[in-house]
């Protein structure tokens, strides 16, 4: 059995420190095995924000493997931005921008879903090539029996809000899905829009579950409160917990259990 925390929207420089504090508690009381974030680590993809986020995670006791999100890259250095966008991500926090984790009983691979630039306005959306999706698959055909875990940033399905972000998925989203359910990969972790949503996705006669996180920590708030995800591990079976920020602490909200049968997941 292993218990995955899935952070995201960390946003290191506009946190709240009594969260922060709360949240390193918590993840320890609960013995959290590993903690994964879906990007966003910081606001404006500065250094003292990328220290700051670094220096927290020294102050755990657990693994932390995370990918990037739009806001890691530079905001206001431009010629940074284009040149180099996650020097500062790596040499800072010391992660890989895409890991591939083997856990026990699982396995992790990321996507760097997020971009220097987009052929809009709007840069903070992102897109997945066909190289890093099949790097992703390749990392989990050396696993066959290990329960597979993909995360990237940006979402894949639009979730009901009243917020614009609710609506942001990555670009070729359809693709990626294919992609996944023909590899039977068993879980996709995303963030972006600060709202946690839990479900069963089915594509071509394969369904897998969809942990989408919340903002952990930070005060960018869209319409609901901080929260992060615990994806409980055991076999042929995931449970999958939504932690809310309840007066002064971090509270089991929702607990949703999923089994694992011939055409993938289904919620029990």
């Amino acid at each position: 059995m292993a218990r995955i925390a899935h952070l995201s929207d960390l946003h290191f420089g506009r946190t709240d420190q009594s969260q922060l504090d709360a949240l390193a508690s918590a993840l320890e009381r609960d013995r959290t095995d590993h903690i994964i974030v879906t990007g966003d680590l910081t606001q404006e993809g500065r250094k003292r924000e990328f220290e700051a986020a670094a220096a927290w995670f020294e102050t755990l006791p657990m693994r932390v493997t995370a990918i990037p999100g739009n806001h890691d890259a530079p905001v206001r250095n431009l010629y940074r931005r284009f040149k180099s966008p996650w020097e500062r991500y790596e040499r800072y926090t010391g992660l890989d921008a895409e890991p591939i984790v083997p856990g026990k009983g699982y396995i992790f691979a990321g996507a760097n879903s997020a971009r220097r630039i987009r052929p809009s306005l709007d840069w903070s959306t992102g897109s997945l090539n066909r190289r890093q999706v099949a790097r992703v698959i390749e990392a989990f055909r050396d696993h066959p029996d290990d329960i597979s875990m993909v995360g990237f940033h940006h979402p894949i399905r639009a979730i009901e809000t009243a917020a614009k972000a609710g609506k942001a998925v990555v670009s070729g989203a359809d693709h990626v899905v294919d992609a996944m359910a023909d590899a039977k990969v068993d879980v996709m972790m995303t963030g972006h829009v600060h709202l946690a949503k839990v479900s069963v996705v089915t594509d071509r006669g394969w369904s897998f579950v969809m942990s989408q996180a919340g903002t952990a920590v930070s005060t960018r708030l869209r319409g609901e409160l901080a929260s992060y995800t615990v994806l409980e591990l055991d076999g042929e079976e995931i449970s999958v917990e939504i932690h809310r920020w309840g007066e002064s602490d971090f509270v089991v909200e929702r607990v949703v259990r999923f089994v694992r049968g011939e055409e993938g997941w289904s919620e029990a």
